[in-house]
């Protein structure tokens, strides 16, 4: 007969919703344990750098190779125990799932019959004592008076129904309830005048929650035991087989594997074999359980009229005790899931017990008969099933009492923990802290309150009490949170070997956990012992990508010879410390990152700009220079700007931007005064691979003035040869470097002179001199491969001056050099680049070689093609412009005669007297004048 629509309602309504709720909190349930992994005290890996000195470029002077160094980064990631977190939408979310439930629960106790109904209302009563609804402080400071309105919101309507709708149905009862249950409460929040009311009633939910899991588990007590039972019973039937023997089996294996259990999380043995988790076999005596109690209601008298109230009450216990466990479970209530453990194990050795020696002394006789003994297995003769309760209550003192009453402070713990919870979340960190730490005083296995209780402690700036809490965490409870915060905090303070100690004593408890290993390294790396970092690395699964990338940066960093891996890892970090790792040995990556989307982690920001730019670029100038001052911009640290600002000098750098890059280094030494003497010292070294000795000898003159001590021979040798001698001699005597092995002095003093001496004299002056004088030059250096470098410079820097006849002589000197690298045809289509009218490049090797396309002007010391770059300019202003930022840091003569001719052209005539003036620093009054003639008229 198919159900009506008031059947089918109701049964939606009384076990559709409950069996719902239930698949949700299954779900919640296996999710935190399988894959939350205290998740509520994350540990997260931190970022810090180091500095990698790597060559981004070369000065190729006489033979020798000098790198011009800026830093690169190396990323490492250090584990580091966060504070623990709250999710207050789950907690709502529990909260109103528990409310639902505790509604539907009190709905069905108005169909119950009177005794009963009388019963279940106390016992509503007793659970609402403990929602903590008295916290709500609604006329008082825990005043009763919202117990009481609480109280009467869901007692009146039960027992009006009780008494006067006998025969109403249960969806308006249900509505009813909850209408009036709710409004109630919905009042009583918005009464309240503590601080997130809401948050206090969903937090304390699971106090009252508990009350009933309890009450649930110990009725599933033997509800394995009896389940096996039922179904052996109903295999027999017709049959007649032993089950006796398959059910004293069945017992003895389950009531050793709970009471091993017990005896496991009660750390009273070792056991050689693992056990399974109390939870698991609570689900399934939960399922098992929901079975017996259909057949139970079947046999006994019950306390309602129709049988699916009852299956109801059990679906709803069943899902609040699966809800509580999980909750428990997901915000780390350790107190309180060990007390979940500990009742459910109590409750099924004495149940189960029990129930067995209940069902062999009613029915051994007739259970392998294979007859309908389930009909009747709750109807026994004797040793009645009232009497097997009461021994098994027996059973359960005996087991608290054996257990030391531990069941005690877990509750009183859990409930601490769930008040602490509460402060924390509400701006009451200090009320939190002292909370926390009672709670795990009450009980030590509590690895959450200590974590919360350090962190606060620590935010309080008290960290002398966040310190005490490791260190008793780590002596009666060790945990990896805690160890690796303990050791991050002895770290802060300095205290590296203690760090190191607790690490490695840790790892005695906790062997090959990869966050202890992982920070274990980084501490052998910072005491210089790279062999125990990498050992310690290479212990943690190979899959580990932090582990990977900590590995590449050590090995980087320490010098060791790096692994090499088929594929590089899909991993950012890794990535930025491999492209350091390729621009120290000076190869070109496989890839390129993305500098258009970058990470908001300052270090990481820095780190992949910095490395990237240091292997190849592949974005336009334009578009990096904007990003990179509108980091500069940010309001940050000083350390921060200085690093973006370093950044932004090495990208103009790299492509040849020796204008912009040099007035940018001068503009941060002023800004980062503290900094000056690296940033002169940077200045110099670009300056000296130009060719101008004469300013490189000033930035490394300031460079020691602002307290850089970081000399190299080469930089003595800049400052002699650009007439600073004396400056050379205080910085030899001071720093105790020596001068290069080629400057040599005779006993009276004098430089002993030899080939480079000769050719670093006459180098160092090419920029200021005309023809006559560096084709002399040329012509009078005797070493043939000096002759060939200074030809080659001779057509970088000098090319615009000379006639047809003079650069045959120069190309033949060059093509002695160069010839493999550039052809007779490439040097000629540079010098028709350079002295046509035409608007085109030159052969695309010399175009490429120079980068052409990035602009002609954009390296003052390339006269040749600024001079070609102010000829192909149409606009008198913009050549005017062109000029006078050229002459700004080259002197060569023609570039300051062409400024002199175009100042006048513009009406700027002062602007060119001057400079006339200030080429007499160098060149002498006849070569001005001709200079003049040629170029003026």
């Amino acid at each position: 007969m198919p159900l009506s629509i008031h059947q089918r309602l109701r049964n939606f309504i009384l076990k559709g919703l409950p069996l719902l709720f239930l698949l949700v909190g299954g779900f919640f349930l296996f999710f935190s344990y399988f894959f939350w992994q205290q998740g509520i005290m994350p540990i997260l890996p931190g970022i810090f750098t180091e500095n990698l000195a790597v060559p981004v470029n070369f000065i190729k002077l006489a033979g020798e190779l000098i790198p011009i160094e800026m830093d690169n980064f190396l990323v490492f990631q250090n584990y580091e125990s966060l504070p623990p977190q709250f999710f207050s939408q789950v907690t709502f979310f529990y909260g109103a799932l528990i409310w639902i439930l505790f509604l539907l629960g009190i709905c069905l106790i108005s169909t119950l019959k009177k005794m009963y109904f009388i019963g279940a209302s106390a016992l509503l009563i007793f659970l609402l004592t403990f929602s903590g609804i008295n916290g709500l402080n609604i006329g008082g400071i825990s005043s009763n008076y919202a117990l009481i309105a609480l109280i009467s919101g869901t007692l009146i309507p039960i027992i009006l129904l009780s008494f006067f709708g006998e025969h109403w149905e249960i969806l308006p009862r249900f509505l009813v309830v909850a209408v009036f249950g709710t409004a109630t409460l919905y009042l009583l929040g918005s009464f309240s005048e503590i601080n997130s009311p809401w948050l206090w009633l969903a937090e304390n939910a699971i106090l009252p929650a508990s009350i009933i899991t309890v009450l649930f588990l110990l009725h599933i007590g033997h509800s394995v035991i009896s389940g096996a039972a039922l179904f052996l019973i109903k295999l027999n039937k017709g049959t007649g087989l032993k089950i006796s023997y398959h059910l004293i089996l069945i017992f003895l294996l389950y009531f050793l594997l709970t009471l091993f259990t017990l005896l496991d999380i009660m750390g009273e043995v070792n056991l050689p074999f693992p056990t399974i988790p109390p939870l698991f076999l609570m689900v399934i005596g939960g399922i098992m359980g929901f079975f017996v109690v259909k057949l139970k209601i079947q046999q006994t008298e019950q306390a309602f009229d129709i049988p699916i109230i009852g299956e109801s009450f059990y679906l709803i216990g069943f899902t609040i005790t699966v809800l509580t466990w999980g909750r428990a479970i997901f915000i780390e209530n350790e107190p309180l899931y060990e007390f979940f453990n500990h009742v459910f194990l109590y409750g099924q050795i004495s149940l189960s017990l029990l129930f067995f020696i209940y069902l062999m002394a009613n029915f051994s006789e007739i259970i392998n008969s294979g007859k309908d003994v389930e009909k009747i297995i709750f109807k026994p003769q004797h040793f009645a099933y009232f009497h097997m309760r009461i021994g098994a209550i027996m059973g359960l003192v005996i087991l608290v009492v054996y257990a030391d009453a531990i069941i005690a402070p877990q509750v009183s713990s859990a409930s601490t923990n769930t008040v602490a919870d509460y402060y924390s979340q509400t701006g009451r960190p200090l009320e939190a802290a002292i909370l926390y730490e009672n709670s795990w005083l009450e009980y030590r296995k509590n690895d959450k309150s200590k974590n919360a209780a350090a962190h606060i402690r620590f935010g309080l700036r008290q960290s002398t009490q966040g310190m005490d809490n490791l260190f008793e965490s780590f002596d009666y409870s060790p945990n990896v949170p805690n160890i690796l915060l303990l050791s991050s905090k002895l770290h802060q303070q300095n205290k590296i070997f203690d760090a190191l100690f607790y690490l490695e004593k840790g790892l005695e408890y906790f062997p090959d956990n990869p966050y202890m290993l992982n920070n274990l390294a980084l501490l052998y790396s910072k005491l210089n012992r790279p062999e125990d970092a990498v050992a310690a690395l290479q212990k943690i699964s190979k899959e580990n990508l932090t582990a990977k990338s900590n590995k590449l940066a050590l090995e980087v960093k320490h010098g060791k010879e790096v692994e090499t891996l088929s594929s590089i890892p899909d991993d950012l970090i890794y990535k930025i410390n491999y492209l350091a790792y390729s621009n120290q040995k000076g190869d070109f990556a496989d890839f390129t990152l993305d500098t258009g989307t970058l990470p908001e982690d300052h270090n990481l920001r820095t780190s992949l700009l910095r490395n990237q730019w240091s292997n190849k670029i592949t974005t336009p100038m334009d578009r990096d220079l904007a990003l990179v001052d509108s980091l500069v911009a940010i309001e940050q640290m000083s350390f921060e700007e200085r690093n973006y600002r370093e950044t932004r000098i090495l990208r103009t750098l790299q492509e040849s931007y020796i204008n912009e890059t040099l007035k940018y280094i001068n503009g941060t030494a002023l800004i980062h005064s503290n900094s000056a003497g690296y940033y002169h010292a940077m200045a110099a070294k670009i300056l000296a691979g130009q060719l101008d000795f004469e300013k490189a000898a000033i930035d490394i003159s300031v460079a020691h003035e602002r307290g850089f001590e970081n000399f190299q021979p080469f930089h003595l040798a800049v400052l002699y040869f650009g007439n600073k001698a004396a400056e050379a001699w205080t910085i030899h005597q001071k720093f105790q470097i020596n001068f290069p092995a080629w400057m040599e002095w005779d006993q009276n003093g004098n430089l002993e002179s030899n080939g480079l001496i000769d050719f670093f004299e006459k180098i160092s002056l090419l920029h200021r001199q005309l023809p006559e004088d560096f084709l002399v030059s040329l012509e009078t250096i005797e070493d043939k491969s000096l002759q060939e470098e200074f030809a080659y410079h001779v057509m970088v820097n000098k090319l615009h001056w000379l006639n047809k006849p003079e650069y045959e002589r120069v190309k033949k000197i060059v093509l002695g050099r160069n010839g493999e690298i550039l052809s007779e045809a490439d040097i000629d289509s540079w010098y028709q680049f350079v002295h046509s009218d035409e608007n085109t490049f030159p052969n695309p090797k010399i175009t490429e070689i120079f980068q052409l396309d990035k602009g002609l002007e954009r390296n003052a010391y390339w006269a040749p093609f600024v001079w070609k770059k102010v000829r192909m300019e149409t606009d008198e202003l913009r050549k005017y412009e062109i000029l006078q930022e050229a002459i700004q840091f080259n002197k060569d003569p023609k570039l300051w005669i062409q400024y002199v001719k175009q100042s006048r052209k513009i009406g700027l005539d002062s602007y060119g007297s001057a400079a006339l003036v200030e080429m007499q620093s160098w060149l002498n009054i006849p070569q001005i004048e001709k200079l003049q003639m040629d170029n003026l008229n």
